[in-house]
């Protein structure tokens, strides 16, 4: 499962946002590019981000946020993987910019593939040379092969 999500997984080698709340719409555009929803779905999941974030930050710390969103209208589990090498302010655990994002959009239906996808990103979210190799990747597909090359070879 965790392969195919990388497989189809949105990748914004450099958000052009410098807010939280730019960075949110412009990593569920990726996911609606990537065919997690249609249009009709974006403005209520677009909400629940924000509610969410309001109620506690997804800023895990260690310059990482993983903003996740499920509902209605989700036609699949979508990853979006972003990187902004500025860093935005994420109301972080740490207090720390954020330079690494992971956005997880999934269907209501299916809390426990959302769950077994967070403890993934968390994992990643935890390692120094990951996060080193991911701000230093050539481009999308060298970002694409790292999160295949760290994918648990049971979920491959």
């Amino acid at each position: 499962m965790i392969r195919k999500l990388v497989e189809g997984a949105g990748v914004i080698e450099e958000l052009l946002a410098s807010t939280k709340e730019a960075a949110l719409q412009e990593m569920l555009a990726a996911a609606q590019d990537a065919g997690a929803f249609k249009g009709s779905a974006r403005k209520v999941l677009q909400k629940r981000l924000a509610d969410r974030e309001a109620i506690g930050s997804t800023g895990l710390g260690n310059s990482v946020a993983v903003p996740h969103v499920k509902g209605d209208g989700v036609d699949g589990i979508t990853l979006v993987v972003a990187r902004c090498h500025a860093g935005l302010e994420w109301q972080a655990i740490d207090g720390r910019n954020v330079h690494v994002l992971f956005m997880l959009v999934s269907p209501s239906e299916e809390p426990e593939a959302h769950l077994q996808c967070l403890r993934w990103i968390a994992g990643l979210a935890r390692d120094t040379d990951f996060r080193r190799f991911l701000l230093d990747a050539g481009g999308e597909s060298a970002i694409r092969e790292l999160l295949i090359e760290m994918t648990p070879e049971e979920q491959a």
